[in-house]
């Protein structure tokens, strides 16, 4: 059990604060593509993190989206 007393908290633990608060509740992967810590953060505790790549931080558009629109609209880059 972690125990931060009030106003003991720094700058630099505010995003982990935030991770541990909404863990479970989809808000983390924005937090660090919002951040730019994405690829540094999931290189550096993932497994698997070091075959992500600058592509996988947006998502493909799916193509019947892109088929919707009556106007050329590109992928996303890398997909």
């Amino acid at each position: 059990m972690i125990i931060i007393r009030c106003g003991s908290e720094t700058e630099p633990d505010k995003p982990n604060e935030r991770a541990r608060e909404l863990a479970g509740e989809m808000h983390r992967w924005f937090d660090l593509i919002r951040t730019g810590k994405a690829l540094e953060r999931i290189r550096a505790n993932s497994a698997n993190g070091q075959n992500i790549q600058e592509k996988h931080l947006l998502r493909p558009i799916p193509q019947n989206q892109i088929d919707r629109v009556t106007t050329k609209f590109p992928q996303n880059t890398g997909y």
